[in-house]
């Protein structure tokens, strides 16, 4: 089922909210369209930059950017429009498909505005704010060799930074349109990431339409792009970069889905990371827009590789990647992390972060493969309401399944107003998907976060050896504290699970915000 309404807070607009299966985790953001995913790594978590389709045109629009994050693979953050054109630069109009990566504790995002060429953003993490790094477009029209009759689309930025035994070397690649087969190209980009060194090189590469991506796999270097012919994406191999590339064939073709297509048969865009000893592809399809052009949606699937190197064609899924862990309940939990959902939408937050927006009755999101061990005692709820509130329900396995807790949700007097509402749960321990199902009329409330408290805190019988160890020698400590004097230690939640090593420390002010934390001097 499809359900539209209308959005009135903020914005004026006809979003779309989305039943899916349950169980499927693709796509892996159902609370906006989005697009042209490029994935990659910071702080060991796994972010993903979006092109973000408007719901409500028939052309694309594409001026802001989604960014999310995952360290599970299927419980995703929504970080909401972390980049708008309009309002971070002064000389762009438009922002298609972007490309970000991490240098030197900084995150680098680079965006195309067709008419003017490719800009480069920084900022201190992924989730911004984004400062312009030039003012002015990296790559444009004077640049050489990307003239309008050798490039027809300036855009489609892929930036990659090569580690070899000599150092390391940044590369852009990028472009598009007419004429195909030779609209690529690659260049080296100086260490300050906003410069560029020597004359952008043609890529040679068969039927090549946009969207280019270069990874390294085994020393290998991977070049893959969208084909102008039914817009599979192909790749190349080859031991430099620059040159000496070499048609391998389809690394995914053009999505389908039990022998269905569910991309109208259009355009598509990849990107492709390593993460904890396994490779994922990101895509986009248009799988819950019933294939309309202008509304696409984010996948990923697993990645593998023939024994000579070659990508073996990845097969699309409803499943998408399996979780790699399971989800921690008794740290907060941001209301905008999400496996499925029906119904929200999300806003930046007058307390900091982002909060869950647009809520009716009925609707919910949901947490898979959360571990409750031996179970939990108490829900907290934070939340902002002008009216009476309402209610939060959690359910266990499905939005109608066993009901463990039901929190009411009080009346705070504004939507800048936040209060802290706490309940007990029952019968709810082991691994469980998760979803809060929220009650009550028009928009009854917002949320900024949940939490969990354990059933048996510190000593309990599940805590590994390590620790229940803490239980006999460590302090137990509320946070946020004042400054303290550790210098090495282990903080635990209180569930036992270890949350953070602290190395040379002299202060806690980098720890998860717990109710209380367990520190233990290590020797």
């Amino acid at each position: 089922m499809i359900r539209f309404k209308t959005r009135t807070a903020y914005h004026s607009l006809i979003l779309l909210s989305f039943c899916v299966s349950l169980f499927a985790d693709n796509p892996i953001i159902t609370q906006r369209y989005t697009a042209d995913p490029n994935a990659f790594i910071f702080n060991d978590r796994v972010y993903v930059v979006c092109s973000s389709d408007e719901d409500n045109v028939n052309s694309y629009n594409l001026i802001n950017y989604t960014m999310i994050s995952s360290d599970d693979m299927v419980n995703w953050t929504d970080h909401n429009l972390v980049f708008k054109v309009k309002e971070h630069t002064k000389w762009a109009g438009q922002a298609y498909a972007p490309c970000a990566i991490t240098r030197d504790g900084k995150v680098y995002l680079y965006f195309p505005d067709p008419g003017s060429g490719i800009g480069v953003m920084v900022a201190d993490r992924p989730e911004g704010p984004y400062k312009d790094h030039l003012g002015r477009s990296l790559i444009n029209r004077s640049t050489p060799n990307c003239s309008e009759q050798q490039v027809g689309w300036l855009f489609d930025p892929g930036i990659f930074i090569d580690s070899t035994a000599s150092g390391t070397q940044a590369y852009l690649v990028f472009g598009g349109g007419q004429p195909f087969g030779t609209n690529l190209r690659i260049v080296k980009v100086n260490d300050d990431m906003k410069s560029i060194s020597g004359t952008p090189q043609t890529l040679n590469a068969p039927n090549s339409f946009e969207g280019p991506f270069l990874h390294k796999y085994n020393n290998k270097y991977y070049l893959s792009y969208p084909t102008s012919n039914g817009s599979n994406i192909d790749y190349m191999m080859s031991d430099n970069p620059m040159t000496g590339w070499t048609y391998k064939g389809t690394a995914l073709p053009n999505p389908s889905l039990n022998g269905k297509n569910i991309n109208g048969g259009n355009n598509s865009h990849e990107s492709m990371i390593e993460y904890k000893g396994q490779w994922y592809m990101f895509y986009h399809d248009r799988r819950l827009s019933n294939s309309a052009t202008y509304k696409r949606n984010a996948s990923v699937e697993l990645m593998y590789y023939e024994t000579d190197g070659r990508i073996k064609t990845v097969i699309v899924t409803s499943e998408g990647a399996p979780q790699i862990k399971n989800f921690n309940p008794y740290d907060t939990i941001q209301a905008e992390t999400i496996w499925k959902q029906q119904g929200i939408e999300t806003e930046f937050c007058n307390e900091g972060g982002v909060m869950l927006t647009d809520i009716s009755n009925g609707d919910y999101t949901s947490l898979k493969g959360v571990d409750f061990g031996d179970g939990a005692k108490t829900f907290h709820v934070r939340a902002a309401s002008p009216s009476n509130g309402g209610t939060v329900e959690v359910h266990l396995d499905s939005p109608s399944g066993t009901l463990v807790a039901t929190c009411a949700v009080s009346g705070t007097g504004s939507w800048q107003n936040w209060r802290t509402d706490s309940c007990n749960v029952n019968n709810c321990s082991g691994v469980k998907n998760v979803y809060f199902v929220y009650k009550g009329s028009g928009e009854p409330f917002r949320v900024n976060w949940f939490r969990f408290t354990p059933l048996n805190p510190v000593g309990i019988s599940y805590m590994p050896k390590q620790a229940r160890l803490v239980s006999q020698k460590g302090t137990l400590i509320s946070n946020p504290i004042a400054p303290v004097k550790i210098i090495n230690g282990m903080s635990f939640d209180l569930s036992g699970r270890a949350v953070t090593n602290i190395i040379n420390k002299s202060n806690m002010a980098n720890l998860p915000v717990n109710l209380m934390t367990v520190i233990k001097k290590q020797p």
